[in-house]
């Protein structure tokens, strides 16, 4: 159990560093001109594709597994369900970060607009999401 807990860990900290690292993308290339904007769309795409979805499967896969042998109690249904908007936002980031992709690399910068706002809008959800979930497990673990 304690390595299932350590593999949660590592990936929740490889989630939380790749949401991190794609803030600072978006920072650095947002607002540079369409050539940056377009560098940014496929470097976003391919870091979620690579690195953030599979992160966060391996969290909610690992997640799963704890949670068969847990007993239930306030402060492990507010970690899992906290975890799950985390992870189902995540989710619809995706969808919206391959969109937006699309948009620029069909040279649609109004709808590229459009879509970059509402996914920084949620990215930020993920973002807070995450760290409520662990700081709720970190508590959790902390007192056990």
């Amino acid at each position: 159990m304690k390595s299932l807990l350590l593999l949660h860990l590592v990936f929740i900290g490889v989630w939380l560093g790749c949401v991190l690292t794609e803030a600072l993308f978006e920072r650095a290339l947002l607002g540079k001109g369409h050539e940056s904007e377009l560098l940014l769309a496929q470097l976003h795409k391919r870091v979620d594709l690579f690195v953030e979805v599979p992160a966060f499967l391996v969290v909610l896969l690992t997640g799963g597994f704890m949670l068969r042998g847990a007993s239930a109690d306030p402060e492990l249904a507010a970690k899992v369900g906290v975890g799950a908007v985390a992870i189902a936002t995540n989710v619809y980031c995706v969808w919206l970060v391959f969109r937006r992709s699309a948009h620029a690399s069909a040279g649609n910068w109004e709808a590229f607009a459009k879509v970059d706002r509402l996914q920084h809008k949620f990215g930020a959800i993920v973002l807070v999401a995450l760290l409520l979930a662990l700081g709720i497990g970190l508590h959790r673990h902390a007192g056990a």
